[in-house]
């Protein structure tokens, strides 16, 4: 029997006891005298049973005092809120507390594991727990966590290019060398303003630099962050580039999104990339040519990607067996490349002029080469003499 059956059923039997005559209550007094009709007790129903009666005595419903109207209200409504508290606290238990607490510390362990301790302090962790009891529980548990972080931390695919030959170029073409340039302050500044939103600005020499090294390197744009497929379509309409890769293909280490040439699918002795940010090349910084970053969109004079282009260009044409060695003698003592197109112009220098010192063969040539000294240029306070460890290719 619904709510309002039972009310009008009380009306009526009131009625009866006291021999007054019976009349329906409306559906407006009912709901008038009930708050939450799912929540009432035994003595809500009744005392809004006995407004509802007085009602139904030929009596209008503002005649009933509206104290006790607001009273039965109050009771329903405080009864509604009773049993709610009631039902919290019924599904609240302790192994639902438990579980959840071993959620979030497993998470906020794996995160301060994977994206906050440094290698060394990781690696006192491990040789301090192996050396106790905990050593199995240890590398079980880490070896779990790997596994749960591992779609999060490593690149989307073990193979980031597809195997040579690509389908762009024919079936007899022998492996071409592989430049990886980073998209962000290499090739592109860009920025965000509330007016006109993303604006991308183009380095001096972008156009000639890919069109140019395309003929001699498979050409990998590689980005940190997503979304620079579009970007590219832009800056290199003549598809020079031929792959682009994003933010998914990154290693995160450390706290950074490293690329990872490990997985490019090439050899690594043929790779060379260029970037700005050391901690993108962090695994292999022999194979990388550092250059300054481009942060103002409206700087016409940089030469930065220009300068590089005879080097990258001997490079490759020479047919150097490995770019590590090569890159490696034009490093300071610290170990970082600087400079590079300043010091290679300055080695090309010195091989222009041993070729003239050849060509001044014999007594006279001797004797005049004696006395007419040309002085060597030196770049950055390294000496600009001799060719690679080859040779004198460059």
């Amino acid at each position: 029997m619904t709510l309002r059956g039972l009310v009008q059923r009380r009306v009526l039997a009131a009625a009866a006891v006291r021999g007054a005559p019976c009349r329906l209550v409306s559906a407006a007094a009912v709901k008038r005298s009930v708050s939450t009709p799912s929540s009432l007790s035994f003595s809500s129903v009744s005392q809004s049973s006995r407004v509802a009666a007085r009602v139904g005595r030929d009596t209008p419903l503002h005649v009933v005092p509206r104290a006790e109207r607001r009273a039965a209200r109050q009771a329903a409504a405080k009864h509604s809120t009773d049993g709610l508290e009631h039902k919290v606290v019924r599904t609240s238990s302790l192994p639902a507390r438990v579980s959840f607490a071993l959620l979030a510390g497993s998470i906020s362990g794996s995160i301060l594991w994977h994206f906050v301790l440094d290698e060394r302090l990781k690696t006192r962790i491990r040789e301090t727990l192996r050396a106790t009891f905990l050593g199995d529980v240890y590398v079980f548990v880490s070896k779990k966590v790997e596994e749960t972080v591992k779609p999060f931390t490593d690149p989307s695919r073990e193979k980031l290019l597809p195997d040579w030959p690509i389908p762009q170029v024919p079936a007899d073409t022998p492996p071409v060398p592989v430049l990886v340039v980073d998209l962000e302050d290499t090739l592109v500044h860009s920025e965000w303003s509330r007016k006109h939103g993303w604006r991308h600005a183009k380095r001096p020499g972008v156009d000639e630099f890919l069109e140019t090294l395309c003929q001699y390197y498979e050409i990998v744009i590689f980005s940190q962050n997503y979304g620079a497929e579009e970007i590219v379509q832009k800056l290199d309409p003549k598809q020079c580039a031929l792959h682009v890769l994003s933010r998914d293909a990154t290693r995160y280490l450390n706290g950074a999104h490293v690329k990872d040439l490990a997985n490019l699918n090439r050899d690594l002795r043929q790779v060379v990339i260029l970037d700005d940010d050391p901690e993108a090349y962090q695994l292999q910084p022999e194979n990388a040519i550092p250059v300054k970053p481009f942060t103002d969109g409206r700087d016409r004079e940089d030469h930065e990607l220009t300068n590089l282009i005879p080097f990258l260009k001997a490079l490759a044409s020479e047919r150097v067996p490995d770019f590590r060695q090569v890159i490696g003698e034009f490093r300071d003592d610290d170990g970082i490349v600087r400079d590079l197109a300043a010091k290679y112009g300055a080695r090309v220098y010195q091989l222009e002029m041993q070729k003239e010192q050849q060509k001044k063969k014999g007594f006279g040539g001797f004797v005049r080469g004696r006395l007419s000294h040309h002085p060597v240029p030196q770049t950055g306070g390294v000496a600009a003499a001799g060719g690679f460890s080859s040779g004198s290719r460059l």
